[in-house]
């Protein structure tokens, strides 16, 4: 054991980074199930890598050696993360209402489009765009809200609603997506 602990101190950062990182990949399907026990499971890999960007950052701007239990540290991360998660999908879910979508309209149930090519789609959007991106999109051409409405209803920028509007356009605008769309649609049939 002490030898271990003496193993531990003359290890570098460089090294330490790669064993924080390291533990984070290996056991990638553990972190998983951490972060589905507080959040749907459609919320899990965005999570997870919330939080490999977020635990990337830390150990880039400090020594990853003081870290005294790196799975204790990986856990609690996912913890944050799933929760910083939850509540912005409350506030998502608030600023629906307020614009008179229900918060089911961006569900697995839409009733925003009640058909099940726009479920397809939606997957697909789901993909491609952030949480953000998809709202903007939907507020847009299915509430036909315009950019400072959806920066009002949103708490952002009207610039930034339309780049967020912008860069979901462009996302969608892409050949090879349309073409999984129409074969998506296409299937349905």
């Amino acid at each position: 054991m002490l030898q271990a602990i003496a193993r531990k101190r003359e290890q570098t950062q460089d090294e330490a980074r790669t064993e924080v990182l390291r533990r984070l990949g290996d056991r990638r399907a553990y972190w998983h199930a951490v972060i589905r026990q507080r959040v749907p499971g459609r919320y899990v890999e965005d999570v997870y890598g919330q939080v490999t960007v977020r635990i990337s950052a830390y150990i880039a701007k400090t020594d990853p050696r003081t870290i005294k239990d790196i799975d204790a540290y990986i856990a609690t991360t996912c913890v944050n993360c799933a929760i910083d998660q939850l509540r912005r999908s409350k506030s998502e879910a608030a600023v629906l209402i307020k614009v008179g979508i229900p918060p089911e309209g961006v569900s697995d149930t839409d009733e925003v489009v009640e058909s099940e090519g726009y479920l397809l789609i939606r997957k697909v959007m789901a993909e491609l765009l952030t949480n953000r991106q998809h709202l903007v999109y939907v507020l847009r051409h299915v509430k036909e809200l315009n950019s400072r409405e959806i920066g009002e209803a949103l708490g952002i920028k009207p610039t930034l609603a339309r780049k967020e509007l912008e860069a979901a356009q462009k996302a969608l605008a892409k050949e090879e997506v349309k073409r999984r769309l129409r074969s998506l649609l296409h299937e349905q049939l």
